[in-house]
């Protein structure tokens, strides 16, 4: 959740919000001041804030994995929040709200000396993201266009459909056109996304068709690997929460917008 880059955790609030502030810097950029922790009495902390509005994330320098292995307990804290609207991200905006209250926090030592503070347990928590279709279509030309220069493609544009089925379930549609020389490629990727009562994740019919002999073939190298992860679940109570569980989860993509939203806690 957090990376610090100390070797343990400091004994000030002062001091552990400068050492948090250090480690999110080191992948998110804001001129002002981010984090704020307030002290509690001798055993808990009040809270910890986190206010990302109008931070940049740098997708190059990325959070270390989350392995709890080997992890110990570090502090109490009231609540933790973290928000920010807008953030940006790959030349995108989109706003994220974390709160949690009653919090465990575990600590565990990383291999280049830093330290990672994990949440481990909370009595209760809420997570909102939020993003606009034109953002994740800026997002994807970002991307693509990265790639694709590679090989000598250039994109030009992006177009991405979405479509509502109940409260977990979405379609979506990407149509990306290019072109290469006297070639003008057109990649049309779609599928369901869908999460079922006991939170396990789904993604079925899967499709490309391409316009033009380079999408034909982009197709050909696409579809075996759209095969293979039909064929798979996703279960997200296997994600590494420690003692926290998923209470509920909605997807919402009406009016040209994604939005998840989920409530965790721990027993």
């Amino acid at each position: 959740m957090f990376i610090l880059p100390r070797n343990q955790i400091p004994q000030t609030s002062k001091e552990l919000a400068q050492a948090i502030e250090d480690g999110v810097r080191t992948f998110v950029c804001r001129p002002q001041h981010m984090v704020t922790v307030r002290a509690g009495d001798a055993s808990t902390l009040d809270s910890i804030a986190v206010d990302l509005s109008g931070a940049t994330i740098d997708h190059h320098h990325r959070p270390p994995p989350l392995d709890r292995e080997g992890a110990s307990p570090a502090l109490l804290v009231r609540h933790i929040d973290i928000a920010g609207e807008p953030i940006k991200l790959l030349g995108s905006d989109f706003s994220f709200q974390f709160e949690a209250s009653n919090v465990e926090v575990y600590q565990k030592p990383q291999p280049d000396g830093k330290l990672l503070l994990i949440l481990h347990r909370a009595q209760d928590g809420y997570v909102r993201f939020e993003i606009s279709r034109a953002a994740v279509e800026t997002m994807i030309m970002s991307a693509a266009s990265k790639l694709a220069e590679k090989q000598g493609v250039v994109v030009d544009n992006a177009q991405l459909e979405l479509t509502q089925h109940g409260a977990r379930a979405v379609d979506g549609k990407l149509t990306v056109s290019a072109h290469k020389l006297i070639f003008h490629p057109v990649l049309t990727l779609a599928g369901t996304l869908a999460i079922s009562e006991e939170f396990v994740a789904t993604v079925s019919n899967l499709k490309c068709h391409g316009e033009g002999p380079i999408a034909s073939l982009a197709c050909a190298a696409i579809n075996p690997a759209f095969s293979r992860i039909e064929q798979r679940t996703f279960p997200l109570s296997a994600l590494p929460l420690g003692e926290i569980q998923l209470r509920d989860l909605a997807l919402d993509a009406a009016h040209d917008k994604l939005v998840v939203r989920t409530r965790f806690g721990s027993l």
